[in-house]
């Protein structure tokens, strides 16, 4: 989550499977953000860079 520190505040989301976590640095028009994405959860060799979302793909975490 966000709230443990690592900036985190979106997960990205395709076809109902979790691919990582996102961070939205701009969104861009109501279509489009702009993100650091970073794709494997809680794995050392994830992926973290910038690329341009499809906002639906976009899932805001939320406490639990």
């Amino acid at each position: 989550m966000a709230s443990e520190g690592n900036g985190f505040t979106h997960y990205l989301v395709s076809k109902d499977v979790v691919l990582g976590e996102a961070c939205i640095i701009e969104q861009c028009n109501e279509w489009i953000s702009l993100a650091f994405i970073k794709l494997g959860i809680d794995r050392p060799e994830a992926v973290i860079d910038r690329a341009f979302v499809e906002n639906h793909a976009l899932v805001p975490k939320t406490a639990n």
